[in-house]
C-alpha cells in the first residue's frame, strides 16, 4: 500500500482546556501542556500552583525551554514576588538545563535537521522594523504556519532563524533572503508550504520561494554578494542627476563624507565608494544601480546615493532593493566532505546500540578482544 507524504497540518490538541480570560492564540499547537502554560501566564492573576503542576508534562513533551522563554517574557508588577513564582523559575530553569544538554547530544545525530531557505518580499508596511524586530516577526510567522525552528544551545536559547543582508531602516525589498534551521524538515510541497506561510504573513510580507538545504549549507548572509536598487528620480532632478552619475561612472576613484567616531570623538571621514558601485542604468525615469555587499561590507544606499548626487540622504524617497544576488555555496558543491562524516556517526551509533557483540582484533594477539 502506498502512503502519502506527511504534510504540515495544524491540529487542535484535544487536551488543551480553555479558561475564562485566557488568550485564544497560542504558538505551539503540538504541545497541550505548553498551551495550558501560556494560558496560565495570560490570566489576569496567574495561578502559579497550576503552572508548577504542568512541569512534568512540559518535560515529557520536550517544551521546558520554550516554557522558560515564555516565563522570562512575562512581566509582573513591581514589588510582586510570589513564592510559588520563585519556585517555578528555579524548577523550570533546572528542567530547561537538562533539555538543553539532551539537545546538544541529539543534534549531532539528527538526520532530519536541515535549512529552509526563504525568499520573500518586504513592503513598506514593514519597512519601519529594524532587523531584530523583523526577525522576531518572521519567526512568529514560521511558527504560525506550522514550522518550528530549532533552538540554539545558548543559556537563553533563540530560534535558529537568520536574515540575509539586512535592509536599511525605512526601505522596502522585493526579493529578500532568510534561513531557518528546522527539525524535522517539512515534506510539504513547495507551493503548499508557500500558501501556508503567506496565510500566516502580515501585510507587507509575501513569500515567493523556499528551498530545503543540508544543515551544513553556508548561511545566506555570507553568500550575499550584490544588491540591485531602484530609485524613481524626480523629473526636476533628472538632468543634474544624469550629469553627476555620468561623472561618477567615468571616474576611477570617488569618496564621500561620512561622520564616524575616532578616538572617542565624532569626526568626518572620507570613504572611497567607487568600487562599491558595479552598474548604473536608467529605466523609464528610474535609476537602477548595483552595489557590492558582503557580511562585513555595506554602505547605506541612501548615504551612497546622497553623497554622489550631493543630496541630503533624507531627501531621497522611494528607494527600494530589487534583489540580492547570492554567490555559489562552496559547501554544497563539496557535500562529500560533510556527508561521509555524518554517515559514519550514524553507523557508529547503530553498531554501538546493536549490543555488546563488537570484537577488536589485535594483530599481535592470538585471541580477539570482546567488548561486553
Amino acid at each position: 500500500m502506498e502512503h502519502d507524504e506527511p504534510r504540515l497540518q495544524r491540529r487542535d490538541p484535544p487536551s488543551a482546556p480553555k479558561a475564562p480570560g485566557y488568550p485564544e492564540r497560542v504558538s505551539h499547537p503540538s504541545s497541550p501542556a505548553l498551551q495550558c502554560f501560556e494560558q496560565v501566564l495570560g490570566a489576569p492573576e496567574p495561578d502559579w500552583e497550576a503552572a508548577l503542576a504542568l512541569l512534568p508534562e512540559l518535560e515529557k513533551e520536550g517544551c521546558s525551554e520554550a516554557a522558560q522563554a515564555r516565563l522570562r517574557q512575562h512581566r509582573m508588577p513591581k514589588g510582586v514576588h510570589p513564592p510559588k513564582l520563585k519556585q517555578l523559575k528555579i524548577r523550570i530553569g533546572v528542567a530547561a538545563e537538562k533539555a538543553r544538554d539532551r539537545r546538544a547530544a541529539d543534534t549531532r545525530l539528527d538526520a532530519d535537521r536541515g535549512i529552509l531557505r526563504l525568499r520573500y518580499g518586504r513592503g513598506e508596511a514593514l519597512a519601519h522594523l529594524n532587523p531584530a524586530q523583523f526577525l522576531s516577526q518572521l519567526t512568529t510567522v514560521l511558527r504560525d504556519s506550522g514550522l518550528h525552528p530549532a533552538l540554539s544551545l545558548e543559556r537563553a536559547p533563540r530560534p535558529l532563524v537568520v536574515l540575509g543582508h539586512p535592509l536599511p531602516l525605512g526601505l522596502a525589498g522585493r526579493s529578500e533572503w532568510a534561513d531557518a534551521e528546522l527539525s524535522p524538515m517539512p515534506k510539504t510541497p513547495e507551493d503548499a508550504l508557500l500558501a501556508r506561510l503567506n496565510a500566516a504573513a502580515p501585510d507587507g510580507l509575501t513569500f515567493q520561494g523556499c528551498t530545503a538545504l543540508s544543515v551544513f549549507a553556508t548561511p545566506v548572509l555570507e553568500l550575499s554578494s550584490l544588491a540591485r536598487w531602484r530609485w524613481p528620480c524626480p523629473s526636476e532632478l533628472r538632468r543634474e542627476a544624469e550629469n553627476k552619475l555620468a561623472a561618477f561612472e567615468s571616474s576611477r576613484t570617488f569618496s564621500i563624507e561620512k561622520v564616524g567616531k575616532e578616538g572617542g570623538q565624532k569626526r568626518v571621514k572620507h570613504i572611497e565608494v567607487r568600487s562599491l558601485v558595479q552598474a548604473l542604468t536608467w529605466e523609464t525615469g528610474a535609476l537602477i544601480f548595483t552595489t557590492r555587499i558582503s557580511a562585513k561590507e555595506a554602505l547605506n544606499p541612501l548615504k551612497l546615493l546622497g553623497g554622489i548626487l550631493g543630496l541630503d540622504p533624507s531627501s531621497i524617497v522611494g528607494l527600494e532593493r530589487l534583489d540580492v544576488e547570492l554567490a555559489e555555496d562552496p559547501r554544497l558543491n563539496q557535500a562529500e566532505r560533510f556527508e561521509p562524516k555524518l554517515k559514519n556517526i550514524y553507523e557508529d551509533a547503530v553498531l554501538l546500540s546493536a549490543g555488546p557483540n563488537l570484537k577488536i582484533v589485535d594483530e599481535d594477539e592470538d585471541e580477539p578482544l570482546q567488548i561486553g
